[in-house]
């Protein structure tokens, strides 16, 4: 910003931690900026989304009219401004094949991205986050799939996510599995279940997962993730990426 304030936008609120006490910056939250704009084609559909659209929201669409390719969204949250952001994805599937344009406001304007400009990394922003300030719509293209072979998919996606701690307080994955391992087992085994900082505990269902049990405080749960994330490192010298992104200030203790 103009003033060297710093800025965040906000979508949904699953994949963030937000500091204790007030928060020196300028937050823009999308849920007002959900406009929703369906061409269809017949055998396929454009739509033209805003970044506040809730992802549920988008794939209850797609099954209420036999369009496939959202079926990885299944038990994901958040908006999708925020999902395109973290390239949120599940089992190798994302939006990368979806995807015909993305519109941005860049640090020198507005920009259209179309699918051969980005890049797309594991959990990773296809656009550089040094120059983006904000995605501000973009274009999906889905196609006619049978019924029973997108639930099929539902079924598949929802399988995936029975080992996690639904329906409790959490922010999410904290971390990014590292190539070629899982994050979960590594914390796993590196003894992290149970693990507990004032009220934050390590998931018991999923060691991936920090869970609020009381009334945790964004230090208590900053606190237990550099914990566990110490322990991998020091048994298996893998450094964990932090998949969950922080708003605020938040130092080693």
């Amino acid at each position: 910003m103009r003033d060297g304030k710093t800025f965040y936008i906000l979508g949904g609120g699953s994949n963030v931690l937000i500091q204790d006490g007030l928060l020196d910056a300028a937050v823009l939250h999308t849920a007002k900026m959900d406009g929703f704009f369906a061409e269809d084609g017949g055998e396929s559909v454009r739509l033209t989304l805003g970044p506040g659209v809730p992802v549920k929201t988008m794939l209850e669409y797609a099954l209420q009219n036999n369009f496939g390719g959202l079926e990885f969204l299944t038990g994901i949250p958040g908006t999708l401004g925020g999902a395109l952001w973290g390239n949120a994805g599940a089992a190798g599937v994302g939006f990368s094949e979806l995807i015909e344009s993305i519109d941005t406001l860049e640090t020198d304007g507005p920009k259209t991205w179309r699918r051969e400009d980005l890049l797309w990394e594991y959990r990773a922003c296809p656009l550089n986050p040094k120059r983006t300030r904000m995605i501000t719509s973009a274009v999906l293209v889905l196609k006619k799939r049978p019924a029973d072979e997108i639930l099929e998919k539902v079924r598949s996606f929802s399988e995936l996510k029975k080992g996690q701690p639904l329906g409790r307080k959490t922010a999410g994955c904290v971390f990014k599995n590292p190539p070629g391992s899982s994050a979960g087992r590594l914390l796993d085994e590196a003894g992290c279940k149970g693990l507990s900082v004032g009220g934050a505990t390590v998931s018991d269902r999923h060691a991936n997962f920090i869970e609020n049990t009381g009334r945790a405080s964004a230090r208590d749960i900053y606190t237990l993730s550099e914990m566990c994330r110490q322990r991998v490192l020091s048994q298996t010298g893998i450094h964990l990426e932090y998949e969950v992104r922080f708003f605020g200030t938040f130092e080693k203790a």
